[in-house]
């Protein structure tokens, strides 16, 4: 069963859902993902059943690169302070690193590595450090809390494509 996304947090410092919730929500992820893309054969995963939209794969690949940007922004927030955190052009990735030709285990292996050191890294920060802050490029100022809340709902965002594109394979 798939979870659902978390309601934000704002910049006025509603930090609801807590950390610990949120850890778990994020490691949970990672369940949801390996479900979403269970039983495809390969030629289901390199489809691309909606014209003009990613393939299987490619979600999936995008989801894998992303968590290794996320990540990295979240250790940068833990350890330094005030960060400059960059956004990053998703399409550039997709193109340059020929997501249609890399393997589907080895992204969801990827993204359960990552997801699995961070759920063991953040539970041993102080509660204070929840509010460690980084500035992203392209949305500002933002919270270790928020930084940890995007991954989370980002890759629920995803799933929802993973499903469309099952359900026009039917």
């Amino acid at each position: 069963m798939t979870s659902t996304p978390l309601a934000g947090t704002t910049q006025s410092g509603d930090q609801s859902p807590t950390p610990d919730e949120l850890i778990t929500a994020y490691e949970r992820g990672i369940d949801d993902l390996v479900a979403a893309v269970a039983g495809m054969t390969a030629d289901q995963l390199l489809a691309r059943p909606i014209a003009g939209k990613w393939s299987t794969l490619e979600v999936v690949c995008h989801i894998a690169d992303c968590e290794q940007f996320f990540a990295d922004r979240i250790k940068r927030t833990i350890a330094l302070q005030r960060p400059l955190l960059m956004g990053v052009d998703s399409d550039l990735y997709l193109e340059s690193l020929n997501y249609q030709q890399r393997d589907v285990q080895e992204e969801l292996d990827l993204v359960a590595a990552t997801r699995h050191q961070l759920a063991r890294i953040l539970p041993l920060l102080p509660v204070e450090s929840w509010q460690r802050t980084g500035v992203h490029s392209e949305k500002g100022l933002m919270t270790l809390h928020q930084l940890l809340l995007y991954p989370t709902n980002h890759l629920h965002h995803h799933l929802k494509f993973v499903a469309e594109k099952r359900a026009a394979m039917k």
